[in-house]
């Protein structure tokens, strides 16, 4: 019975995690419904802003009360900035490889994919640079990290099942909940692996926050 509710209780606060994660993107839907687009991302950015830092603070918190952040310190050593960063680069032109290559090839149809970009791109586009960078650099690592990496691994165990669901799964959302998650599966994978070999959340964060903030910036 103990066994049960403490698993419940693990899949509760990832649900809650992934329901708090979309209501930024929520909000700002809401406020670019009104048809007024005149000087929309100056009045968009800051309510979003504060709204986005409140969900990462609430997100930070529950993370500390479950342990995620008990070996933060050991992600800001030289050794591992180092590695974070050769992963980085090395995960950035596979990356690229593979979605040239399977849509050179027409290995899949990429359709889900270009959309699913395409919606988040418009979102951004509704926003001054700070609420992009807060956006891809701060909300979305902390809380997709939080609940692929630290929760599936905290609900399923150090093995190498969870290891493929967190991989499989982060593509899988990721893709537009398609088949099409090729594209997406080197970065999950190197995501999953920084987490994996210590399960120092703030690794893979570290690793998610400058992979989307190369990717927003080239």
């Amino acid at each position: 019975m103990k066994f049960i509710l403490s698993k419940s209780i693990i899949i509760a606060a990832a649900f809650f995690l992934f329901i708090l994660s979309q209501l930024p993107v929520v909000f700002l839907n809401f406020l670019n419904s009104n048809g007024d687009t005149y000087g929309i991302a100056y009045k968009n950015t800051p309510p979003f802003i504060i709204l986005a830092l409140a969900v990462v603070t609430i997100s930070i918190f529950i993370g500390i009360k479950c342990g995620f952040y008990n070996n933060y310190r050991k992600s800001f050593s030289w050794k591992n900035i180092l590695f974070i960063f050769s992963l980085l680069i090395v995960t950035f032109f596979i990356q690229k490889f593979v979605v040239q290559f399977i849509t050179s090839h027409n290995l899949y149809n990429v359709s889900h994919q270009i959309t699913n970009q395409m919606k988040v791109e418009n979102i951004l586009s509704s926003l001054l640079f700070p609420g992009q960078f807060v956006a891809v650099s701060i909300l979305a690592p902390i809380l997709e990290e939080s609940i692929y990496r630290a929760f599936f691994y905290k609900l399923f165990g150090y093995k190498w099942w969870t290891f493929a669901l967190s991989c499989f799964f982060f593509s899988y959302v990721h893709s537009g909940f398609s088949w099409d998650i090729l594209g997406y599966l080197p970065l999950s994978v190197a995501l999953t692996y920084v987490y994996h070999r210590r399960q120092v959340l703030t690794d893979s964060i570290l690793l998610h926050s400058l992979y989307n903030t190369l990717l927003f910036v080239f």
